[in-house]
């Protein structure tokens, strides 16, 4: 689980492996696999360094890869 922290200022936690997406809207929401959304005062690349340092610490591996070439390579995916 990672540490996030609502708009209010409360700290919740949430199963990162449960995360659908994150948008930044600009505020960032973070909306479960179920439907449920948080507004939350971290940034969406912060929510991600935290999923990506979880995963890390269970895997050895990075959950998302946010390097050049993985994001071109997802880039080429959506547009063939």
């Amino acid at each position: 689980m990672i540490e996030i922290t609502r708009l209010d200022g409360r700290m919740i936690l949430v199963n990162e492996n449960l995360i659908e997406t994150v948008e930044s809207t600009p505020d960032t929401v973070v909306i479960m696999a179920n439907g449920r959304k948080f507004i939350v005062q971290e940034s969406l690349p912060e929510v991600m360094k935290r999923c990506n340092e979880r995963w890390g610490v269970q895997t050895g591996a990075p959950l998302v890869s946010c390097s050049e070439e993985a994001t071109k390579a997802r880039i080429h995916d959506a547009l063939h």
